[in-house]
Order: C-alpha cells, then structure tokens, then sequence
C-alpha cells in the first residue's frame, strides 16, 4: 500500500508522485486537513472555499481512476500513523512543497517520524524549484529542461473499501466568517477554463495591460491560485502556452504578450527558490540594510485608514 499525500498539488493530471505510486502497488489518495494550519494568520475562509471546491473535483478525478480521495482532518503524524497501523502502508509519496515556517516545520515531524519508523518518504519535484541548490549557474536551463519533459499519467487504482471522509466546512474549521462574492472558484475544469480563456481570447494586451488596476483583472491569466494549490501543473501551463507560441500566423502582439508571460512563468518559480534556499526571509529582511525602516509603533489610524 503507498499512500499519496496531497498537499499543494490537488490534482490527477501531470501528478509525479501520483504516477510513480500508481506503478507500484495499490494507492491510498490521502489529503489531511491540518486545523492547526488552518489556525495561522495567513489563512482564511475565502481560501478554504477555494481548497474545498478544488478537493470535491480531485475526489471525482480520483473516482474515475478507481480510487477516490480519502480526507482525514487532524495532525499530519497522527493521520499517518493511523493509516500505516491500519492499513498496513509500506511507502508515503508527496512532492516536495515550499510553505511557510509552520509547513517546514510540519514536513520535519514528518520526515523525523518516518525515519523512526522506517517508512520511505519518496518527496518528488514538481515545477521549477530544486530543493538543497547550491548555485543559480544553469537554473533557467534546467527550468526549460523540466518544462519540456512529458506530462506524467497515473495508472488505474485499485478500489479500497475503506471510508472517505468529508471535506468539512469553514464553519467546522472554527474560520471567521469571509463572505467574497467575487473571488475565484477552485477546481480543476473552472482552471482549465480560464487558462483557455488566457491563451486563445485575454491575453492579447498582456504585455501592456499587465500592470493596469482596471485592466489586469481580465488581461492577466487569473491562474495564480491553480498554480498555487496545484490544480494545474506549472509544467501544463508552460507547454499550453508553448504550444499557443508556435502558432506561425500568432500576431506580433500577441507574441509578445506570450513571451512576457513567460517570463512570469520564470519568475514564479526564481522567487519560490529564494525562500526555499533563504528561509528565513519570511520572517527577516534579505537585506540588513531594510532593518528598522518601518516603525515598530506605526500610526495605527493612518494604517487602518490606508488599509
């Protein structure tokens, strides 16, 4: 039995871990809702809204592989020792995942865990970042290179008779109420959709519009939160977006469009692989020179009048 932990990759499509597991032996699809995490200051119901909707798509995607996701809420080591201990789990695969300091943190209780154990952790790559760098030299190179390597497919699962779980709500996660009637909605067909509607229809002012407060609602690709909890692939929009550029009649404009948000594409992952190399820039500046800039008593009315 291998386990797939699902964590900022919640989807079937171009899914490594998903594909290797599969190759070897039954799967159990695993996603832990941590309440803990759900407890930190850059959490928020509006966010859990867009994870819930995006897990309800992976179960289904899962489902037509033959096993849907299994949800289990609580602590991470504890939801993993009562999977090995009942059902007898020989392997853990995820990929490998650039947090916070509480993920960080997490992932070394885990790993810790799985050494006393002697469970393998197989924590596999999926974009751009390289975990344990020691030089930028050849990095966009080797971005290019990951990029262009075929999209990885899972294998058919075995069914497993065990319960799935409920996704639980906002509510049950104890998160303040966030009503945003206007924010995107998550799953896998609404992110394919809005990456169509980006290559073939929006992007055209990309290069120009990019910046606009007016126009960048609609002329940038909207794929932010996909790329960020994975119900994409940075890989799938990379060649999605190669393919559009080897049109040979692609207008000039839109080539150039194209071609900048390619650049992004870069980008996302070059300041990724700072923090995963510089930790503790989320807590401290890069530079020293930036220490004490910001006054550590602002003026509390101006703040929240700005805000």
């Amino acid at each position: 039995m291998h386990i797939v932990w699902f964590k900022r990759d919640l989807r079937v499509a171009d899914h490594p871990a998903l594909a290797a597991a599969s190759q070897r032996g039954p799967v159990l699809p695993l996603y832990i809702v941590e309440p803990e995490l759900w407890a930190q200051a850059d959490s928020s119901a509006r966010h859990w809204a867009f994870i819930a909707e995006t897990l309800k798509s992976l179960r289904a995607d899962l489902a037509r592989l033959g096993q849907p996701l299994v949800v289990r809420v609580g602590d991470a080591v504890t939801v993993l020792r009562d999977m090995v201990q009942h059902y007898g789990a020989t392997a853990l695969w995820s990929h490998e995942e650039t947090g916070n300091a509480w993920t960080y943190q997490r992932d070394l209780r885990v790993g810790a865990w799985c050494r006393d154990n002697a469970l393998p952790w197989a924590e596999l790559r999926q974009n751009g970042v390289h975990r344990r760098l020691r030089s930028r030299n050849g990095w966009a190179t080797t971005w290019d290179r990951f990029m262009a390597e075929p999209l990885a497919e899972a294998s058919p699962l075995a069914p497993l008779d065990l319960d799935l779980g409920t996704i639980p709500t906002a509510r049950a996660l104890h998160l303040a109420q966030d009503p945003c009637p206007d924010r995107q909605p998550g799953g896998r067909a609404v992110a394919q959709s809005c990456l169509r509607s980006f290559l073939n229809t929006r992007a055209e002012p990309y290069r120009w519009a990019m910046s606009s407060p007016l126009q960048g609602a609609r002329a940038c690709s909207r794929l932010s939160p996909h790329l960020a909890w994975g119900s994409l692939s940075l890989r799938e929009v990379t060649q999605a977006t190669w393919q559009r550029q080897s049109d040979p009649e692609l207008p000039r404009n839109w080539q150039q469009s194209l071609r900048s948000f390619m650049g992004r594409l870069h980008w996302h992952c070059h300041f990724i692989q700072k923090l995963e190399d510089e930790p503790r820039i989320e807590h401290e500046n890069m530079h020293r020179a930036y220490d004490g800039l910001r006054p550590t008593t602002p003026d509390s009315t101006r703040l929240h009048a700005w805000a």
